[in-house]
């Protein structure tokens, strides 16, 4: 193994950290209130900044890796975060929005490990699964207010989540659910109503 070859094994790791780092810092003094743990992944295309709109008081927890990128040779879609005031992204979380906008409202919570995904790959009979475009009519993924996605749960581009919702744990969310409802399982489906909200939520 040449010295080229242990130089490039040490210098590449060290860039990557670096970039990681400011990515981080530009984030956390754009959004003071925000408290995100330090493990939190930013990954997001250095001009893609004013594409994360980030509330007052969210709270991020630790190993949560959070990517958004506007622009997507995949996608003509773009690309957005919008977390709301007061909302949470739990331990282990990833965040995915590219091909869309994934917007998590206010008071909500992405529970612990759950996966977030604005877009996916298209199937097309013949191609490579991973070499074709995104999918442009099913993206983008919208969490209402005062919404509770427990552990584990993967939500699907295309779906949407009603106001005072909640998604019982390990669950696999795509399409419509409406407000105040509880729904779980794989596909999720229906539980119950949680009845109307109380005042001032």
């Amino acid at each position: 193994m040449s010295v080229g070859n242990h130089v490039r094994a040490f210098v590449t790791p060290l860039r990557k950290r670096a970039v990681m780092s400011l990515l981080s810092h530009r984030v956390r003094a754009r959004n003071p209130t925000m408290d995100a743990h330090p493990t939190v992944i930013w990954d997001y295309g250095y001009r893609d900044i004013n594409a994360l709109e980030i509330g007052k008081d969210v709270w991020i927890g630790p190993n949560v890796e959070i990517l958004v990128y506007h622009r997507s040779p995949s996608s003509s879609v773009p690309g957005r975060l919008i977390l709301g005031d007061g909302s949470i992204i739990a331990l282990g979380a990833e965040i995915r929005a590219a091909g869309g906008t994934i917007r998590v409202g206010k008071g909500s919570g992405v529970g612990q490990y759950n996966v977030v995904v604005a877009a996916n790959h298209q199937m097309r009979p013949g191609e490579a699964r991973f070499h074709t475009g995104w999918d442009e009519e099913r993206c983008g993924v919208d969490i209402g207010e005062n919404v509770w996605t427990g552990a584990g749960c993967i939500i699907l581009p295309g779906t949407v989540i009603g106001d005072n919702s909640v998604i019982a744990a390990g669950s696999v969310v795509r399409g419509t659910i409406p407000p105040g409802e509880l729904w779980g399982g794989v596909p999720a489906k229906r539980i119950k109503s949680l009845g109307p909200a109380k005042s001032g939520e």
